[in-house]
């Protein structure tokens, strides 16, 4: 099983700003037709209908081997005032067509699909970190909350599933600490909550690639830059239990 990661696509409302992004997709499909894709959010630029059309057109022929999660662009205006709006259609008009079997604005838990391929067993965990706030300050920060953490240490507790590995996927960066404008504002507890306990993290958000390397007892946390344009993005190998990471030419 092969995994690509992409993130931050910001589709806007005119397709010729959409050049990079179209151009990016359709390499990936032709190059990787056999690839699962993980986009960590930012998928459009402030919400706009249009710009969920624009996107959707492209990431359709993608369907059912496509993980999302929505970023803070995705759900408001300029990526600062939260929308309730702006994030139904991001289930509508991606999230559900797109196969992913679950939404996001509802109920805010995990969306989690489980793909069988040979002998492995993989878990795909995707969350929302998105605020719903409408203070400017605060929107591109992100946060978990208590209603995903209790949801996602029920999942990753569960005694039944210790074979899968787990890809646990979102938005905003967990360690950035320092920066008041794009912190995960409870890291310390996503560390605590995941520590030992999943395989893969995956973000995106300040489009920035990065890989580190057996931290908080993940094999692989890996942050994406935004993707158009780009000539790299990462690929997560697994065979037989085993995880592989390297960067592939798109």
């Amino acid at each position: 099983m092969k995994i690509l990661h992409l993130s931050d696509l910001h589709f806007h409302r005119n397709n010729k700003d959409n050049q990079k992004a179209i151009k990016t997709l359709d390499t990936v499909n032709t190059k990787y037709p056999n690839h699962y894709i993980v986009i960590t959010g930012d998928i459009v630029d402030d919400g706009h209908e249009e710009q969920y059309k624009n996107a959707f057109n492209k990431l359709k022929q993608f369907k059912n081997r496509i993980f999302i999660v929505p970023g803070n662009h995705d759900f408001g205006a300029a990526g600062n005032f939260y929308s309730k709006e702006r994030g139904k259609r991001f289930d509508d008009m991606l999230s559900m067509p797109l196969g992913q079997g679950g939404t996001f604005l509802a109920d805010n838990k995990p969306v989690v699909n489980v793909v069988r391929n040979g002998s492995d067993n993989v878990m795909f965990i995707a969350l929302d970190t998105n605020l719903e706030t409408d203070h400017p300050f605060d929107f591109a920060c992100g946060e978990v909350g208590d209603i995903q953490f209790d949801a996602l240490s029920a999942i990753l507790g569960n005694p039944t599933i210790p074979e899968m590995k787990k890809i646990l996927f979102f938005h905003h960066h967990p360690f950035m600490r320092n920066h008041p404008f794009m912190e995960l504002k409870d890291a310390s507890k996503f560390a605590r909550t995941v520590y030992n306990r999943v395989d893969v993290i995956l973000f995106g958000h300040k489009h920035e690639m990065k890989k580190w390397e057996n931290r908080w007892g993940v094999k692989y946390i890996l942050a994406s830059d935004n993707s158009p344009g780009k000539s790299k993005a990462g690929e997560i190998t697994i065979k037989d239990g085993e995880i592989k990471m390297q960067y592939v030419d798109i």
